[in-house]
């Protein structure tokens, strides 16, 4: 019970116990005459407005206890709310958080994948048909990327064996290997291919096919690669 409300009730019950023994003693002839039944009668009358005082006070304070139980709970329902909320914020910032690593890693593996690949571009191709019907042709392989291993370079020629070209164990960034070849007769038409194969930093099979074409008719032609 409040401070103020219990000082009331204990003020407003001194005040009607003074008044009653007052009434009681002003006239002790009267007193002395009560028989058990008027003391009984006396003491209920006397009784009865401090007891619905108290019975008032009480159910004051029982319906502010219960006005106060219901805001605790309605605060506790409000904190909940909150904490589920904040659950569900920390839910959507760890799922961006792992969003944003999944995608810094694929972006890693990205740049890795393509850090580690080899980069075979021919390139200064020519040739001559010589007089005794055979045609000599060279050219260079340049690796503007990672290093390449089992780098092999086929080339396949019209009504022709298939010609291994290049077989290198290793071929680092930034070298060049010349190649060499000779073939029956001159180049004809664009009916060539150069198929280059190797494996990258990664261990993986590259490979990448070229045309090849003879751009005049000339003893001395030039190759055009493609």
């Amino acid at each position: 019970m409040r401070e103020p409300r219990f000082t009331i009730g204990i003020a407003l019950t001194i005040g009607w116990i003074a008044i009653a023994g007052y009434l009681l003693l002003k006239d002790p002839a009267v007193l002395a005459k009560m028989t058990p039944s008027d003391w009984g009668s006396f003491l209920s009358g006397a009784s009865a407005p401090l007891a619905f005082l108290w019975l008032v006070l009480g159910y004051i304070q029982q319906g502010e206890e219960l006005k106060l139980s219901t805001e605790a709970l309605r605060l506790q329902a409000e904190e909940l709310k909150n904490s589920v909320q904040q659950q569900r914020d920390l839910v959507e910032v760890s799922r961006q958080q792992v969003e944003s690593e999944r995608e810094a890693l694929a972006y890693e593996h990205r740049v890795r994948e393509e850090t580690s690949l080899p980069r075979l571009t021919p390139s200064a191709a020519g040739g001559s048909f010589r007089g005794d019907g055979e045609s000599t042709y060279s050219f260079s392989i340049t690796n503007y990327g990672h290093a390449a291993t089992g780098v092999m370079a086929d080339l396949s020629l019209p009504d022709q064996a298939l010609h291994r070209v290049v077989d290198l164990p290793l071929l680092e960034t930034g070298a060049s290997q010349r190649v060499s070849f000779n073939i029956q007769g001159p180049l004809q038409g664009a009916d060539a291919r150069l198929w280059l194969r190797c494996t990258d930093g990664l261990g993986r099979p590259q490979s990448v096919l070229y045309s090849v074409e003879r751009v005049d008719d000339s003893p001395h032609a030039v190759l055009l690669v493609t």
